[in-house]
């Protein structure tokens, strides 16, 4: 993530970061009435402007959505311990996308266009799972909410009202990034935001994680609803079998993310100055 820490040297980037958490927590207080697990997830049609403004802007989106959901968390009556991997999650949910389109699509733009479309839902989908995953293990470790309580409604919530506003916002605001200069790839040099090579390995092992996590959640979900007699870890402790599983999962979805980025920094050279043969020295 060598990217998200060197586009803080950019003036516009930081200027996008304000605008990315502004937009987010703007549209986010309103819904947090409609509270689907109290004190920690509400539906969220905000969800797609981390995923738009991820692909616009990139790593300044991921930190725009992680500090737009902490200031909505503060509003909206529901800061608290969960207030931090929430943080993480949602930092996830603009960075993964941006990542994964670098790594899938490589220079093309995410312009909205409907060849592009099935891409921006595969990013968007895997920005909400990587985000419900963290989220969940992060908030079912400390005791607050069980594992697959959270990480199927923040996938549900994320994944399908975030993916539909991203479509239908992205064709809108593609054209008003590019005209004004405000694309990643505008700012960045090329070196803070190409993916290195061992890209590929990242996006796989960040699928990975993201799959792991969902059904594990799922699959002890639907074990409650075909036998209820049966007596299943609540998911509520660190050391629940459940919350281990995401948690294995939730490290593969960072180090994943991670392992998509620039790894390392590709400097100039700087140019070798040569001494011209004798014959040809200016004279003294």
């Amino acid at each position: 993530m060598r990217d998200a820490i060197s586009m803080w040297r950019h003036t516009k980037m930081v200027v996008l970061v304000a605008v990315t958490g502004a937009a987010y927590a703007a549209i986010m207080i309103p819904f947090k009435i409609a509270t689907i697990v109290p004190g920690f997830t509400e539906i969220r049609p905000g969800a797609g402007i981390p995923v738009v403004c991820g692909l616009l802007f990139g790593p300044a989106a991921a930190w725009g959505a992680a500090f737009g959901n902490l200031v909505g968390d503060i509003f909206g009556g529901m800061f608290g311990p969960g207030s931090l991997p929430g943080f993480i999650g949602n930092f996830l949910l603009a960075y993964v996308p941006y990542r994964m389109w670098r790594v899938l699509r490589g220079d093309r733009q995410a312009d909205g266009s409907a060849r592009e479309l099935p891409w921006v839902v595969i990013c968007a989908v895997a920005g909400a799972l990587c985000c419900a995953v963290v989220i969940a293990f992060g908030v079912a470790a400390m005791g607050l909410v069980p594992y697959r309580v959270l990480v199927l409604a923040i996938s549900a919530n994320n994944g399908v009202i975030g993916t539909v506003v991203a479509a239908i916002l992205l064709p809108i605001l593609y054209p008003l990034a590019r005209s004004f200069g405000l694309l990643y790839t505008d700012i960045l040099e090329p070196n803070e935001f190409v993916a290195g090579r061992i890209a590929w390995a990242g996006m796989v092992l960040t699928w990975v994680g993201a799959g792991v996590g969902l059904l594990t959640g799922a699959s002890v979900a639907l074990v409650d609803c075909i036998s209820p007699a049966m007596e299943v870890a609540p998911g509520l402790a660190i050391f629940s079998p459940q919350v281990m599983v995401g948690g294995g999962a939730a490290i593969a979805v960072l180090v994943g993310a991670v392992l998509m980025g620039p790894l390392s920094a590709s400097l100039p050279e700087e140019p070798i100055e040569t001494q011209p043969p004798p014959g040809e020295r200016d004279p003294q």
